[in-house]
């Protein structure tokens, strides 16, 4: 009944906007704060002028059209046009996605940025051609971490506690070998699970501890890194085959030239939230990552021993 709502009230959108197939809908789940947001109106931006008006983009955030997974699942049917996702919710609808959320995985991140500029990323957004979505680009998200209401400083500190995660089977088993509870919750949502001890602990970046005001609820950031894993811009694949190749063109422009501006947007917004969050008590915890890294080291060689998966591993360790 939800999805058919959610469903009702994009089509509502949609007429609401005069019909006009040359309107796309983008949504997204973050504030109007976030780096993503800011990308992706720069995005809107050069897509109505690279169109010169005949193309414009209306973005609705903070979760105006659903969950992520509900705003993932209305791409796919055409219902909107586009959605900025996590990169790990997407192996849900596209399982060679699953290489960019092994724990671990990427050095740091500009080691994240070569991979989401190289040929191997093209190849990897396209993959998921014939299921509904194309990926347009890729967006700095930062690097992931744990935070609770309780100091954690090591994989043992985790033990039983009931860790929100996407709704991602590669989160899910990590948090499984790591001997916590995995408890998929919608990101805007977490703020009420926390507070309510719903769960015990999240995991994500530092701009989200801040922008979401989760740093009102969980006190301790265990600096662990273990994912540096991109968000997605994905497109509908009706609306991408309504486009002509000149729009298309266009539009992928202009989604890699956005790119390229939040990232240096995320940098800079990244440091400044450090900033609040240690303004407002939060502590910061240098944990040793490599006793994280050896417990999720089985994911790791499953994921090089996969066909496909090993491609594009292989491709990040290159670079």
């Amino acid at each position: 009944m939800k999805k058919t709502t959610l469903t009702l009230a994009a089509a509502s959108i949609l007429f609401a906007l005069g019909a006009n197939a040359k309107t796309l809908t983008l949504g997204h789940a973050m504030n109007l704060e976030s780096a993503a947001h800011k990308g992706m109106v720069i995005f809107a931006e050069k897509v109505e002028e690279k169109s010169k008006g005949e193309l414009k983009v209306k973005i609705f955030a903070n979760g105006m059209l659903g969950s992520e997974r509900d705003q993932a699942e209305q791409v796919v049917t055409g219902a909107i046009d586009m959605a900025k996702i996590n990169g790990s919710l997407a192996e849900s609808f596209e399982p060679t996605f699953k290489a960019v959320s092994i724990p671990f995985l990427f050095r740091s991140a500009e080691h994240m940025h070569d991979f989401i500029r190289s040929d191997a990323a093209e190849k990897m957004l396209k993959s998921s051609a014939g299921k509904g979505f194309l990926g347009l680009t890729f967006y700095d998200s930062g690097s992931r971490s744990f935070y609770s209401s309780k100091p954690i400083n090591s994989p043992d500190d985790l033990a039983g506690l009931k860790i929100r995660v996407p709704e991602s089977p590669t989160m899910i088993e990590m948090v499984r070998l790591l001997g916590a509870k995995a408890t998929p919750v919608p990101f805007t949502e977490v703020y009420t699970a926390l507070q309510q001890g719903v769960i015990d602990a999240a995991e994500n970046n530092i701009s989200s501890l801040v922008e979401m005001k989760h740093m009102e609820v969980a006190k301790f950031y265990a600096m662990d890194q273990h994912m540096i894993t991109p968000d997605l811009i994905m497109i509908s694949e009706t609306t991408w085959n309504g486009l002509s190749a000149d729009q298309q063109k266009l539009v992928k422009e202009a989604a890699l030239e956005s790119m390229e501006e939040e990232i240096k947007i995320w940098a800079e917004i990244d440091n400044m939230n450090m900033k609040k969050a240690k303004q407002n008590g939060v502590e910061f915890i240098e944990v040793d990552k490599s006793k994280f890294r050896e417990k999720v080291a089985p994911m790791i060689a499953d994921a090089k021993a996969d066909p496909v998966l090993g491609y594009y591993i292989d491709e990040i360790n290159k670079l």
